[in-house]
């Protein structure tokens, strides 16, 4: 099959990879129905969701405490999310048992760097190169980084919660 050059409108081959007129370069680029280009958001939402069971940790999470970033986990409970840092650890199984004793309708402190916000207080979960990184709640964004594997667990909780996400 012959086609023609873009720049001159030449006869380029099949087999050639430049006009024989003018010697332009041409890039081929065949688009078939296994190898579509989708935008990254969409690859990443084609995932199947993780199954939940609450509560549930996820881990390598960095956020904003005070002034300060930070690094630790997620506690994603029925009652809310529980940012816990690192360095107010070890997070025990009793430890985190312990969490449980406060009030769930209020937002509190668990730690030096740590804190709870309850479902009542989150307004959307953010993660978009576009927007920001971020938990979006009544009282302000908290910006959040999590691996992508942690997104998507965000993503199956904001489907078990009702809170949107994206």
């Amino acid at each position: 099959m012959i086609t023609t050059c873009p720049s001159c409108g030449g006869p380029v081959e099949d087999t050639g990879d430049r006009c024989t007129r003018c010697g332009q370069s041409t890039a081929r680029r065949y688009i078939g129905p296994g190898n579509v280009p989708r935008k990254e958001s969409e690859a990443a939402s084609s995932l199947p969701l993780p199954e939940l069971v609450l509560p549930c940790l996820v881990p390598g999470a960095r956020f904003v405490a005070g002034e300060i970033w930070t690094h630790g986990s997620l506690r994603l409970a029925e009652s809310g999310v529980f940012l816990l840092s690192e360095p107010d650890g070890p997070w025990t199984p009793e430890k985190l048992a312990a969490l449980d004793t406060h009030d769930p309708s209020q937002p509190h402190p668990v730690g030096a760097s740590s804190f709870y916000l309850p479902l009542g207080q989150i307004e959307r979960f953010q993660h978009s190169r576009i927007t920001s990184f971020a938990i979006i709640a009544r009282d302000g964004k908290r910006p959040l980084r999590l691996e992508p594997d942690g997104w998507r667990m965000i993503d199956a909780y904001s489907a078990k919660t009702g809170i949107p996400s994206r």
